[in-house]
């Protein structure tokens, strides 16, 4: 599949351009310089033709070209073919065509306006469009006949979506570059790093997963300074999480508030799969300890929406392969019901326990959850006696009750109350 990069100076319009292609996934345009930080890419996608198409950030002088260069490079991506964007074309828009067109990249020139043939060297370039009344359909045209469909892709059928989602600072950028082997995505410990959204595809098991690193939820309305960028950026965290095949929340482990428990409540209310994983555990002293807290802190704060996949992991420190394999379990997880679901079958379970019951106080059921925690499956049973009164009779007939009504044959679970 061929890849266009949109290239050009600041403030060129790479982002507009990049736009009127991409109608779903738009990045910030904005007339502020340097709105574009990362390398944003958009699969254009139809019945008859298909490609990808890249925003960049842009740059000042042919040497500054040269760092954006290296890190396309670093992609590893075949059939890379490059539209340069200028409204006027000078030296040092001549000097990096020069540099493209010697290392034999397919090159097209692009204008929103006319350009007159006589400020530029067209022998540089595959096709111009920079002559006509409307150079936006011109080009859309040639990249639909350059890239006609040969056969249907099925990887882009079959391709699974995962949305990095989370406070800011939490890691989510670092988390994205690990799973991506590359830097795609900038990180630094300030404030909204990530702007638009970045996107990239992975192959793990024989399926490919599009992750998505989204910004950042600033938590305190006094530390957004940039309020027309976190706007757009949360709107459009919001689209790739209701696209998504699933939702991953990454917490701090550093920073237990009540925000977290906002997020996953607001999160897993959705109807898909949802995942936790709570990072920088790493920087934990007594990890274990921390773990029992954790986990104490959610369900006596927190009535679950839908079952709760966690993991507590290290971005820095974690292994691609680990991450990849958490992020697989859940897309194919069978320990996952809605809270709601649970608690419709506490009448009928509470009935069937009575039965068991004599002469003794009878056992009940107020409120069921689960969740699953380093791949570990429970069920949390909220019940009118105290843990060390339960008898085991009780904990084996309801495990029965819940492997039958739940269907959890040869699935692993404990019981906790």
């Amino acid at each position: 599949m061929n890849n266009y990069f949109i290239i050009g100076k600041v403030n060129e319009g790479k982002s507009h351009l990049f736009n009127l292609f991409s109608k779903t996934h738009k990045t910030i345009s904005n007339p502020k310089a340097n709105t574009t930080i990362d390398i944003i890419r958009k699969n254009i996608l139809s019945e008859n033709f298909e490609y990808n198409i890249y925003d960049t950030p842009g740059f000042y002088k042919a040497r500054d070209f040269t760092i954006l260069f290296d890190k396309i490079s670093e992609l590893s991506l075949n059939n890379i073919k490059f539209i340069y964007l200028t409204s006027s074309f000078t030296n040092e828009d001549l000097i990096i065509c020069k540099q493209l067109h010697s290392k034999k990249f397919n090159l097209l020139l692009f204008s929103f306006k006319k350009i007159d043939e006589k400020n530029f060297i067209s022998n540089l370039f595959d096709k111009v469009f920079t002559n006509y009344s409307d150079n936006l359909t011109s080009l859309k045209k040639y990249l639909s006949i350059e890239n006609e469909k040969q056969s249907l892709n099925s990887e882009t059928l079959n391709k699974k979506t995962v949305a990095i989602f989370g406070k800011e600072n939490t890691g989510k950028s670092t988390l994205f570059n690990k799973i991506m082997s590359v830097s795609l995505s900038k990180t630094s410990p300030h404030l909204h790093t990530t702007r638009d959204a970045v996107n990239w595809d992975v192959k793990y098991k024989n399926q490919t997963l599009e992750f998505i690193d989204t910004a950042g939820f600033i938590r305190s309305r006094s530390k957004r300074k940039n309020l027309d960028f976190e706007k757009l950026s949360l709107e459009q965290s919001e689209y790739f999480i209701k696209k998504s095949s699933l939702i991953v929340l990454l917490l701090d482990a550093n920073s237990e508030t009540r925000l977290d428990l906002s997020l996953i409540g607001s999160l897993s209310k959705r109807n898909k799969p949802f995942l936790v994983l709570v990072n920088k555990i790493d920087l934990i002293e007594n990890i274990s300890l921390y773990q029992q807290k954790f986990l104490k802190y959610l369900s006596s704060n927190h009535n679950y929406y839908s079952s709760l996949n966690i993991h507590f992991i290290s971005a820095l420190n974690s292994s691609k392969s680990k991450i990849l394999q958490i992020v697989s379990d859940q897309l194919n997880n069978k320990f996952v019901f809605k809270t709601s679901y649970l608690n419709k079958i506490i009448k009928s379970v509470n009935g069937e326990l009575g039965k068991i019951q004599k002469n003794s106080k009878e056992f009940k059921i107020y409120f069921i959850t689960a969740f699953t925690v380093n791949k570990k499956n429970y069920f949390k049973i909220s019940c009118n006696f105290s843990k060390k009164n339960i008898k085991p009779h009780i904990k084996t007939f309801l495990s029965k009750i819940l492997i039958r009504e739940l269907k959890l044959k040869g699935i692993n679970f404990n019981l906790i109350f």
